[in-house]
């Protein structure tokens, strides 16, 4: 009995041992190839670390230029704090019985990134700032209900137009009883006005319905300057450019 004691102590500590460090190159592996989001290189361990990250499909990737830092620790349960300069502070994930708790943060970062998410961004090709923003949410393979993210594009640039900025819009993400999340795009100034509202289900998949045109107060000089920009957002109506996807 003893000696099965011994080997099932040994067992543990060997295990333990492993699992300390284990390296963070793994994460490379652990994304899907065709996720907009991969690790192109890690150093460190799986619980202390740091990563590189690339934004967009395969075809057409952009490293970020600053890596991802995260560190594991023991705060009444474990809880993963990650660190990037974007972010107004650490983001901790804290594993709880009913979830995965995610704090609340403000992510800020160049609008340029959307380019390399594909049409119609790598078209567009936008310039500006973005600012992401989500409260505390917890994570359990439903649909968080109520206010999911607030993203606002100001000082918003295309390099179809020399016109800047063209303006400056916000999307809002709502979970919906669970099993939807909702959105919703407005302009909140400029020379072009776009909104719409969206729907995601696990069933349905996304769609989205809006409108871009110039604003009425626009001058002639602003309109023809956006011209470029609305062919290229949706097929063309009079003076407004139709935004649909899905049904």
């Amino acid at each position: 009995m003893r000696t099965w004691l011994k080997i099932l102590l040994c067992v543990v500590v060997a295990v333990a041992a492993a699992l300390a460090v284990l390296p963070a190159r793994w994460l490379i592996a652990l994304l899907p190839a065709q996720w907009p989001l991969a690790v192109v290189d890690a150093s460190g361990t799986l619980w202390r670390g740091s990563a590189l990250l690339a934004l967009g499909f395969p075809e057409a990737r952009s490293t970020l230029p600053t890596p991802v830092e995260w560190q594991t620790k023991w705060a009444g349960g474990p809880l993963v704090e990650i660190r990037h300069p974007w972010l107004d502070g650490p983001l901790s994930l804290r594993l709880q019985t009913n979830g995965l708790l995610m704090s609340g943060r403000t992510l800020k970062l160049p609008a340029s990134t959307l380019a390399q998410l594909g049409a119609p961004f790598n078209t567009l090709r936008p310039t500006g700032e973005l600012r992401l923003k989500w409260p505390s949410l917890r994570l359990n393979g439903r649909i968080p209900a109520g206010e999911i993210l607030d993203a606002e594009w100001s000082n918003a640039g295309t390099a179809l137009s020399l016109l800047r900025p063209i303006g400056h819009y916000r999307v809002r993400l709502t979970g919906d009883a669970g099993s939807a999340v909702s959105l919703a795009l407005s302009t909140l100034s400029g020379p072009l006005t776009m909104e719409g509202t969206g729907r995601w289900t696990a069933r349905a998949g996304f769609s989205f319905k809006g409108v871009a045109r110039p604003a009425s107060n626009a001058s002639p000089e602003a309109r023809a300057a956006l011209q470029s920009t609305l062919s290229a957002l949706g097929r063309r109506s009079g003076d407004d450019s139709i935004l649909q996807i899905g049904r």
